[in-house]
């Protein structure tokens, strides 16, 4: 009896924990979709003007847009300020998710969890510029060559063209965050650089196969987003030397 009576008032804290722990998520995640909704709602009412943005690669090709069905502009436009809500809430929901996993952390953890919390949007920013100003004017180009091969003309949809950008986008923009997580594999003792570049051919194949998915089978838009990909792994190779080195040094003094 006296042991029932010692852990049940462990347990009855294990469960409130629990229970707190489950709040402050539901809370955070109320507020994500809070700032998801304020985005997309005025993203909605504007989406004429962010898609003339996004339509900027096909003009300049001298081609128009079509729609196909009734509902088809409409429907175009929701998913617009669906994917412009999403976007403006992400590095709110990064905040938000540090800011839960904040109080587990220790000093160099939390170091690094606020580096990624900077860095990831930079990334997926630059990623997503890359292949809106560089990557998708190669790929449309390849498609309009391809189409215009045997007197088939091309008429592409105003909603297909979207659904391809937004791809290539998001595509390139998880792409750029691989240099991070091999980053932090160093920081967390996983591997070391040495060991990660005695697989370089290896990753050199992985890359541009990656880079083949994400992009029509063509040499120029796979080297369009396969060649910064490498120029990042080289880079990260070379900061993780250097915070090895700079480790080293530290436990040795």
């Amino acid at each position: 009896m006296a042991k029932e009576q010692k852990t049940k008032p462990d347990s009855d804290e294990e469960l409130n924990e629990w229970t707190e722990h489950l709040e402050e998520l539901r809370r955070r995640i109320i507020a994500v979709l809070a700032v998801f909704t304020v985005a997309a709602i005025p993203a909605f009412a504007f989406s004429e003007h962010i898609a003339a943005f996004l339509m900027t690669p096909v003009a300049d090709l001298g081609l128009e847009l079509y729609t196909f069905n009734p509902a088809e502009k409409f429907l175009a436009y929701l998913n617009l300020a669906v994917w412009t809500g999403a976007i403006v809430a992400a590095p709110f929901c990064l905040l938000q998710i540090g800011l839960f996993v904040w109080p587990a952390l220790k000093g160099k953890e939390r170091r690094w969890t606020l580096t990624a919390l900077l860095v990831v949007p930079v990334l997926f920013i630059a990623g997503s510029g890359l292949a809106y100003r560089f990557l998708s004017p190669v790929v449309l180009r390849f498609f309009l060559r391809f189409a215009s091969g045997d007197g088939i003309q091309p008429l592409w949809g105003f909603k297909e063209y979207l659904a391809l950008l937004y791809a290539l986008m998001l595509a390139a923009g998880l792409l750029l965050q691989t240099p991070l997580l091999l980053l932090f594999s160093f920081v967390l003792g996983l591997t070391t650089p040495k060991k990660v570049a005695r697989f370089r051919p290896h990753i050199i194949i992985m890359i541009f196969l990656a880079a083949g998915i994400c992009t029509p089978p063509d040499v120029i838009s796979q080297a369009a987003l396969g060649v910064p990909l490498y120029l990042l792994f080289e880079l990260t190779l070379f900061i993780g030397g250097f915070l090895s080195r700079t480790n080293g040094e530290k436990k040795e003094q």
